[in-house]
């Protein structure tokens, strides 16, 4: 998959630009604050429907303005050429997505259709931070290769905010007998089942095929000095399941948990169980110690698993997709070599190469050197100056 093309108009401090893309590397570079990563920002909401960076659309919308639009013409793996346009208007809060024209009703058919990864500065916490940040990032790895997972994700979520809504307010308000509200929590329960244990068993598989592509990635930047480990923790694997355990054992313990656990979580007001509440751990072995990267880390080792964490996702996407003419995921890299040192940042240059299209930010114009060493000519560099693209090859 390749972005040909794309144009702003009125997206947070771009007022109306065009710009036209290598589909090798896209050099974007130019001081904070001007931009650079409002460009990236604007090509995944074509791709995801939303910002990588959770903004809502009002926050993206150019001050002063009553809306803005974004498109892209994208080319596939069979060369089919497809124009993407999103727009968002102020004053009725509506975004409309179009396909060639034709207006998306079912968003859901839409994830995965322009594969995309994205790097930046804020996915430190996929390592740092809680096992929210992690699930989300995972989650939406996997939607981009099955709308199946996608599908019982938003099933699951709908049913857990009902769920959650009625534990809430009966903590406020006592309005049902213990007897009617652990009836009603029961009913809930039925469809956490139905779609948790699919999660479950989608993340599990997921978990088993990534690692290998996670080890190779680190092969590539680090050697064999660092072996990466990535595992899933969930409260129904504590109750003696295998990370490869059968349907029906799952569907069981997890009633068996919901049971148990009903009383705690009408005391708190809040759904206590599920795979909303689940985790990825990460960890590394170094010299033969292995150790949790959240905890021990140095901040260069942070910054090198999550680099290798998204090449890896790259290649897994790749190899995963359901529509093979899809073509290979874009690869967003923002501000991708702050915090590596000289050695790494010439050696990830060395195997950018290997991937797709890339848009590549810095405030480092030096960077280009390198990356040329690899690229040779096959690059455009474009430098921003408050809102503002210029081609500068």
């Amino acid at each position: 998959m390749l972005l040909e093309n794309l144009r702003l108009h009125n997206f947070k401090n771009y007022k109306s630009s065009s710009l036209t893309f290598s589909p090798n590397l896209n050099f974007i570079f130019g001081e904070n604050g001007n931009g650079k990563t409002n460009l990236l920002e604007s090509i995944s909401m074509l791709c995801y429907t939303k910002s990588f960076l959770q903004n809502s659309e009002n926050e993206c919308l150019k001050y002063g303005e009553e809306g803005f639009e974004i498109s892209g013409q994208f080319k596939n793996a069979a060369d089919s050429l497809n124009k993407i346009k999103l727009t968002y208007k102020n004053d009725t809060n509506e975004k409309e997505i179009f396909y060639d024209n034709e207006k998306v009703t079912a968003k859901n058919e839409f994830i995965g259709k322009f594969p995309l990864v994205v790097l930046s500065p804020k996915d430190t916490k996929l390592t740092t931070g809680s096992p929210q940040e992690r699930r989300r990032n995972f989650d939406l790895l996997i939607s981009q290769i099955s709308r199946v997972y996608l599908r019982d994700l938003r099933s699951l979520n709908r049913v857990l905010k009902q769920k959650n809504s009625l534990l809430k307010s009966n903590l406020v308000n006592k309005r049902y007998s213990k007897t009617e509200l652990r009836d009603m929590i029961a009913l809930w329960n039925d469809e956490i089942i139905e779609y948790g244990v699919k999660i479950l068993i989608r993340r599990l598989d997921f978990i088993e095929g990534f690692r290998d592509y996670l080890l190779e990635s680190f092969n590539k930047i680090v050697g064999s000095s660092y072996i990466p480990v990535i595992n899933y923790e969930s409260d129904l694997l504590e109750m003696g399941l295998s990370e490869t355990p059968d349907f029906d054992l799952i569907r069981s313990s997890f009633r068996e948990l919901l049971d148990r656990k009903m009383d705690f979580e009408i005391s708190r007001g809040i759904s206590m169980v599920g795979p909303q509440r689940d985790n990825y751990v990460f960890r590394m072995k170094k010299d033969g110690e292995l150790f949790d990267v959240r905890i021990f880390a140095s901040q260069g080792e942070h910054k090198t698993f999550v680099v290798a964490l998204k090449l890896s996702e790259f290649e897994y996407i790749n190899d995963n997709l359901e529509n093979s003419n899809t073509g290979k995921p874009i690869l967003l890299l923002d501000d991708v070599f702050s915090e590596l040192d000289k050695k790494r940042i010439k050696k990830i240059s060395g195997i950018l190469t290997d991937y797709n299209q890339i848009f590549l930010t810095t405030t480092d114009y030096d960077y280009l050197n390198i990356l040329r060493d690899n690229f040779k000519s096959n690059f455009g560099a474009y430098q921003i100056i408050n809102g503002e693209p210029q081609f500068v090859n």
